[in-house]
């Protein structure tokens, strides 16, 4: 079995660049994902320098390990908002996920993506009878929103028995990296891209220009565009004011008739369905992240899962970390009126295919002065309606997080393979592979200083309270931690 994305299995990043130096740009752009490389798409004409930085390869990052759906029925979404907002704004989120379906559409169209683009049906579905009457408010404010939406009692596949549950038509969905590098190709003659350069720090400097310090050295940029998972520059402790991370599992495998259709239900267990080409996706097993640190034994549970609904072994089992917002609205634009050229894109509930293609419309829109209906909406300068319970509740559950790696340094599902000791007064991470050498780093996360957690299924460090992960040699894999936990020698 590989414990990698499906989409890896026939990943290839050949597009050739120069390996240039470092040099100072106009705008800067941190991630190579889905929203740094749409941000990059619809700046490419402004005959401005710009540079995306990636710490990874391009297409290697948290957009690889999305299910890739291209949708706007998303949960209860629209009650949500409606609940906490207006209906007003209900509306006007249901519009900006329609327009980045289209901008997908026009864009693998006028660019020749060759992505596996699909229209298809999604359903949404309950298996609880409590949950039947939000089913029955989604339907009726899409329907009042003028979406097409039909009831159903079943889904076209009978492995897994449904409640109640509604239909749209109009969804889509893709492959995501070949997307992606087709946007990579579609930008290489006027965006400079550099891979595995890690983003350290970000620095005002007094004329107005950002000072960026990177693992290569550093540049200077009027404008920057935190296009990555995670917001790494946001001082960690303030976070829970704002959400959360959670964490998925995704098992994949071959199938003898194949569906073309998505499905995920809004149930206290997680049901997330969609099919590419022979193969079957099945995601499940949702948590926050504080909860659950056992990282094997909920991929076995998923596998679990898989098993007993299809009657098949996965092929394929991954995971993936979501950041959700506490009032369901990503973030994207200025975050800080008082440094109006930084810009940021985060926080997409689960939802990056749709919402870091808006994000990119968006902050592209914002740089080139133009007029964009959903610059409000999304702005992390947003008006916020106090709510208590979740600051309270997500504070307490990375305190809770906090403490418990400090007191219980090797939980019971680490494996004899790995411990954590003190060498020289030091908390240390050790690994011993396969041909019995040992692999030593710092337990101690650089972002918020967490004791690491070791995930025995993928061979990493991972850090329970943010989400940050490093290889067995400590390198960073995924944010907001900017600096490895490496042993110096």
């Amino acid at each position: 079995m590989n414990i990698e994305s499906i989409w890896m299995k026939d990943y290839k990043n050949n597009t050739k660049r120069k390996n240039n130096q470092l040099t100072d740009t106009d705008i800067l752009i941190i991630g190579g994902g889905i929203t740094g490389l749409s941000c990059a798409y619809f700046l490419k004409d402004s005959n401005w320098k710009i540079t995306l930085l990636d710490k990874g390869k391009i297409g290697n990052g948290v957009s690889s390990r999305t299910t890739a759906k291209i949708n706007y029925l998303q949960g209860t979404i629209y009650q949500n908002l409606e609940k906490y907002y207006e209906t007003k704004k209900s509306k006007l989120y249901l519009d900006s996920q329609i327009e980045a379906i289209k901008l997908i559409e026009s864009i693998t169209k006028k660019e020749k993506i060759k992505c596996d683009l699909e229209k298809i049906d999604s359903f949404l579905y309950t298996n609880e009878e409590k949950n039947i009457p939000k089913i029955e408010k989604e339907m009726d404010l899409l329907k009042g929103f003028d979406i097409k939406v039909g009831e159903v009692d079943s889904l076209p596949i009978s492995e897994i028995p449904i409640l109640k549950g509604i239909v749209v038509s109009d969804t889509y969905v893709f492959h995501p990296i070949k997307y992606l590098l087709g946007l990579l190709k579609s930008i290489k003659e006027v965006v400079q891209v550099k891979e595995e350069v890690l983003v350290q720090d970000i620095h005002l400097k007094e004329d107005g220009t950002y000072l960026i310090s990177t693992s290569e050295g550093t540049l200077s940029s009027k404008i920057v565009i935190v296009a990555c998972h995670y917001p790494f520059f946001i001082k960690p402790g303030f976070f829970p004011l704002f959400g959360y991370l959670k964490r998925e599992y995704v098992q994949a495998a071959k199938v003898e008739t194949p569906h073309h259709f998505t499905a995920i239900n809004i149930d206290s267990s997680l049901e997330s369905i969609r099919y590419y080409k022979d193969y079957l996706i099945y995601g499940s097993r949702e948590k926050k992240l504080t909860s659950s640190y056992d990282y094997e034994t909920e991929y076995k549970k998923s596998r679990n899962e898989f098993l007993h609904f299809f009657h098949k072994e996965p092929e394929y089992s991954w995971m993936n970390q979501d950041l959700m917002m506490n009032d369901s609205l990503p973030w994207i634009g200025i975050l800080d009126k008082n440094q109006p050229n930084l810009y940021i894109a985060t926080g997409y509930q689960a939802w990056g295919m749709t919402n870091g293609t808006i994000a990119g419309k968006i902050i592209g829109d914002l740089i080139l002065k133009k007029e964009n209906a959903y610059t409000e909406l999304f702005s992390p300068l947003r008006s916020m309606k106090p709510n208590i319970i979740p600051i309270f509740t997500n504070g307490l559950e990375y305190l809770k997080a906090y403490t418990k790696t400090y007191f219980n340094k090797n939980p019971k599902f680490h494996s004899k393979h790995a411990m954590i000791l003190k060498i020289n007064g030091i908390d240390c991470g050790i690994f011993i592979d396969q041909v019995g050498k040992k692999h030593i780093v710092h337990n101690l996360c650089p972002h918020l200083k967490c004791k690491l957690v070791f995930n025995t299924l993928e061979e990493t460090w991972d850090c329970p309270c943010h989400g940050s992960r490093f290889n067995i040699d400590g390198d960073v894999i995924e944010g907001p931690a900017t600096f490895s936990i490496r042993i110096q020698k």
